[in-house]
């Protein structure tokens, strides 16, 4: 779509209060009819955008939530990739939570209970020694969506691959304890 990429790079800049369809027309070079026969709102295009990153995040994710691979850290460090790839869209799309993007907002809670729900599923299947899977996913990716936020939210520009590999490895060895597995191994620690 014309109008997303556009949207996305102007998050880079400008907070979503300060984005107006007049602004984003401009920045992607296309008129106003244009964008209202994709879009009812700015919402509508933010959440469409939202949609498409989510599914490049769990895509991201699947194989260790499908259970075909066993490792962690390979797919902490693709869902954080794709993050990072998009972070001036989800901080905004985290900071919609607190504001009037309605839809988008709800999308936001949907998405992450939808994650909850499949690391809880998944560490369910694979790690039955863990106490209240649930609880333990829902802990942990609130945690991964704070560091995230904070860490990851200004995007690709302001992160370098040193600091990159040093968030997902302190997620990596919360997950491992949390698991109670062995970094690298993976298996069991007791």
């Amino acid at each position: 779509m014309p109008i997303l990429s556009p949207l996305e790079e102007l998050l880079g800049s400008f907070s979503m209060s300060d984005i107006t369809i007049g602004r984003l027309c401009r920045h992607a070079g296309v008129s106003r009819s244009t964008f209202y026969r994709q879009y009812s709102s700015l919402d509508e295009a933010l959440d469409h955008l939202f949609q498409s990153v989510v599914g490049e995040m769990v895509g991201a994710g699947e194989p260790w939530l499908s259970g075909e691979s066993p490792k962690v850290e390979p797919h902490l460090r693709a869902v954080y990739r794709a993050y990072l790839n998009h972070g001036p869209l989800m901080r905004a799309v985290a900071d919609a939570e607190l504001g009037d993007l309605k839809a988008t907002s709800q999308h936001y809670r949907d998405m992450m209970a939808m994650w909850d729900e499949a690391v809880g599923r998944r560490i369910q299947e694979s790690y039955p020694w863990v106490e209240k899977p649930d609880m333990v996913a829902h802990a942990l990716n609130a945690a991964g969506e704070r560091i995230m936020y904070y860490d990851f939210g200004a995007g690709t520009d302001h992160v370098s691959d040193d600091e990159f590999q040093a968030t997902v490895q302190v997620m990596y060895k919360m997950w491992c304890s949390s698991l109670d597995i062995t970094p690298g191994a993976e298996t069991r620690v007791g």
